[in-house]
């Protein structure tokens, strides 16, 4: 049954909606009330719980999947005279305005409930306009002026019926080996979770950089469980990739680069300036050749059962690249590029410069998708997602110890640069996105507080596989128990039972205890 939060402070006594008024309705507990409504067949019975405190109100709506929240301001005087909505003052220090920063903090992607399934409802009468500009400053539109019950029935029925037809969506980001085995853990995680449903049964995959490897594997059916056995040798579908594989020294090019650099020197210079030119030209595009990779990719997408093309694939596959001569980001996977071989998509997506050479797509050299994306929950949505899964793992470090970065030398120095970058794009683009589309609804997992330092150095350690994975899936087990109401809220709305494998009918969720890496020996 869903559950609809009404707020109401010195309003919330007996029934302030009037819903027993309702034929069928009926009071559970003195605050809880049950009532039918909607238009057939989607008329059913829903549950409205009502509540006079902002901190019990937070936390029910935090512990609870909650499907709406009426929020009725009509007995919160405040001063008019504030000047920022969002800063301690006027409205910030109502329990309405206390009750939405809590519920929407600015600093994060996952919120307890959409912004959209927000009722505000405001007095008829001088104070109405300036109740309204306040909770615009909380992005809270369609504000309900002492609406009757039909209205605020009317209001609710649409939040019912939207989702559920939608797709779900698993977006994978970048971030090295580790970053990569850091999301098979995570997924290995939120796959304990579901009940009815596989990882490999959702709807469509987008996958960037080291995510583009995870992805194009599991578009061809193959699950994170299996896909972590077969980089541990332990697969028969799978064969892991070895050492030499990945880190083959770019000699062709290399070797090419000198005999033009040698052409250039028996011709003569143009002077000082000429010579560096000709040096700076002669200089390798990257310490590695990748060639590894993409063989290795070829050979694994092109045994029975997979599939290398992208109009064969089990589920829609795109996978991000940059255009290095345009910065553009391209999708591959889409109209105008399905004809690209998967295993030389992912191959681009990955070109890490100047860790790995470029790769050269009909004519054109492509470098990793990061350098242009994070994730591409934009492509996911615009195909038709609704719920979209987000694992990144490129975030950098953070260490209240001054000269953490520093003493680790050069290469952690200029990935902790790279990292913070492309994180402070992200948090902006997830922000923004969720503005954009308020139906779809976002859950983001991504590496915090001790497991930020295990993925901070270079994101090319071949060490440490199943430590790495393990860490992920403890963690991330802990963080769904954490966010259990509202992913059981959009599972639900799609179709998908996602319970606690450990518990049973259970009132709140419990996080286990803290899961510490230097037991491990890595990260410290």
């Amino acid at each position: 049954m869903e559950t609809i939060v009404y707020f109401g402070p010195g309003r919330a006594a007996g029934d302030p909606l009037g819903l027993l008024s309702k034929p069928g309705a009926h009071s559970v507990d003195g605050r809880t009330f049950v009532v039918a409504f909607g238009s057939a067949p989607a008329k059913r019975e829903r549950r409205f719980v009502c509540i006079t405190d902002a901190e019990e109100a937070a936390h029910f709506i935090e512990e609870h999947p909650v499907h709406a929240l009426i929020l009725d301001t009509r007995a919160l005087p405040f001063l008019t005279e504030s000047g920022n909505t969002t800063q301690p003052g006027a409205f910030y220090a109502t329990p309405a305005g206390q009750l939405l920063t809590r519920l929407f903090p600015e600093t994060q992607a996952n919120w307890a409930l959409p912004r959209e399934r927000v009722i505000p409802i405001v007095a008829a009468d001088r104070d109405a306009t300036d109740t309204a500009y306040h909770l615009g400053g909380y992005r809270m539109g369609d504000v309900l002026v002492a609406p009757t019950l039909v209205e605020v029935f009317a209001r609710l029925e649409p939040f019912f019926t939207r989702r559920g037809v939608g797709r779900i969506a698993l977006c994978l980001a970048g971030g090295g080996i580790e970053g990569m085995l850091y999301e098979v853990g995570v997924l290995r995680a939120l796959e304990a979770f579901l009940k009815d449903r596989a990882i490999i049964d959702f709807d469509l995959f987008c996958g960037i950089s080291a995510g583009a490897v995870i992805a194009s594997f599991l578009a061809n059916g193959v699950g994170p469980d299996e896909f972590a056995q077969g980089m541990l040798g332990k697969s028969r579908r799978i064969d892991p990739i070895s050492r030499a594989q990945l880190f083959d020294p770019n000699v062709r090019e290399l070797s090419t680069r000198s005999i033009q650099l040698l052409r250039e020197f028996v011709r003569g210079g143009n002077g000082p300036r000429g010579m560096l030119s000709s040096f700076a030209r002669a200089t390798p595009s990257a310490f590695f050749a990748g060639d590894g990779i993409r063989k290795w990719l070829e050979r694994e997408l092109s045994k029975p059962g997979m599939s290398n093309r992208f109009d064969s694939l089990r589920r829609p596959l795109f996978i991000g690249a940059t255009d290095q001569d345009t910065s553009e980001h391209v999708v591959f996977g889409e109209t105008g590029t399905k004809h690209v071989p998967i295993h030389r998509a992912v191959r681009a997506s990955a070109a890490l410069t100047p860790v790995y050479a470029p790769e050269l797509i009909d004519g054109r050299y492509y470098i990793d998708g990061a350098f242009s994306r994070t994730t591409n929950m934009r492509v996911a949505v615009k195909h038709g997602a609704t719920l979209v899964i987000l694992v990144d793992p490129l975030v950098p470090v953070y260490s209240r110890k001054g000269g953490y970065v520093h003493a680790r030398g050069g290469i952690f120095g200029t990935m902790q640069g790279l990292k913070s970058i492309i994180n402070g794009r992200f948090d902006k683009a997830i922000r923004a996105i969720r503005e954009m589309h308020p139906d779809v609804a976002f859950h983001l997992f991504r590496p915090e507080r001790e497991e930020m330092r295990i993925l901070s150095g270079s994101p090319m350690k071949y060490f440490y596989r199943r430590e790495v994975e393990e860490i992920a899936f403890q963690s991330t087990t802990a963080k769904i128990r954490a966010m259990l109401p509202a992913l059981t809220r959009d599972f639900a709305q799609h179709g998908v039972t996602f319970r606690d494998p450990n518990t049973r009918d259970m009132d709140r969720p419990r996080v286990g205890p803290a899961f510490e890496p230097g037991s491990l020996g890595v990260g410290v």
